[in-house]
């Protein structure tokens, strides 16, 4: 009698064991998943405010007859500008983005990169309006 009582409380144990490896387990895909869907939001969440800031200089760009290249000059946002323009939420746009800077090519289009959550480089560019 003692022995079939024994034998249950090992089943019950490893049963037990069983369900609890398979509760930390799905716990940590949880724990996966959440991070994910957190670093997931966040990069949509730049790629918005990179369009904002380069539909904003665009728009400036249009209001002022300029160039982009110029209008991202005017509004202060590249190192060697100086702000001329009101560009309405550019400059905090830039700031959301972690080290974004701003940077022109020859043909005129303006690129915008900034460091990800991993410290890999991403960058969205621009052509100029008139184009």
């Amino acid at each position: 009698m003692d022995h079939n009582r024994l034998e249950r409380a090992v089943a019950m144990w490893v049963d037990y064991g069983i369900a609890a490896s398979i509760g930390f387990a799905g716990l940590l895909g949880l724990v996966q998943l959440t991070g994910e869907l957190n670093a997931l939001s966040l990069s949509a969440y730049q790629l918005t405010m990179a369009g904002f800031l380069l539909d904003e200089l665009a728009a400036q760009s249009s209001w002022e007859g300029v160039s982009l290249t110029s209008a991202a000059q005017l509004c202060g946002l590249l190192e060697w500008g100086t702000q001329v323009l009101h560009c309405g939420m550019a400059e905090a746009w830039l700031a959301v983005l972690p080290q974004g800077s701003l940077s022109t090519a020859v043909d005129g289009s303006v690129s915008l990169t900034w460091q990800q959550m991993d410290g890999s480089a991403i960058g969205v560019t621009r052509s100029d309006a008139s184009e």
